[in-house]
């Protein structure tokens, strides 16, 4: 059995230069969900000598959208139309892992779970909802 299109060239397909940018690793990902890792550094520092919410945001964000694009057919893109966050604790250093996990996949839609961890406590969880388009 051949590998599905998306899992082959999901590096140059979802790891974009913003991604990139901020540090994300891809850790693994197949049709059972992504996992990836964000090593903090002084650029994702707020103000507060915390990491700035954007920047959990969107490793969860990426997590999400790699995860529902390992279940996409081979001509498809997807999009996050919502996404819902609970930041659960404060992160000052360290490294993050971020899991993703496909709960549901729709015709038009699908609804991810996403969650980051930190030294085993979680720091952040997510919901969201991505098109196929």
């Amino acid at each position: 059995m051949s590998q599905h299109p998306k899992l082959s060239d999901i590096q140059d397909n979802r790891m974009s230069p913003f991604t990139e940018s901020l540090g994300l690793e891809l850790v693994s990902l197949d049709q059972e969900g992504c996992t990836m890792r964000l090593e903090i550094s002084p650029q994702h520092f707020n103000t507060t000598a915390r990491v700035h919410g954007g920047v959990i945001f969107s490793l969860l964000d990426s997590a999400m959208g790699a995860a529902v694009y390992a279940r996409l057919d081979a001509h498809e893109a997807t999009a996050t139309i919502e996404c819902k966050i609970n930041y659960t604790r404060a992160v000052t250093g360290g490294v993050l892992e971020c899991r993703a996990k496909v709960v549901h996949a729709g015709t038009r839609t699908m609804v991810v779970d996403g969650e980051v961890w930190q030294d085993g406590a979680l720091a952040a969880k997510c919901l969201g909802t991505f098109a196929r388009i």
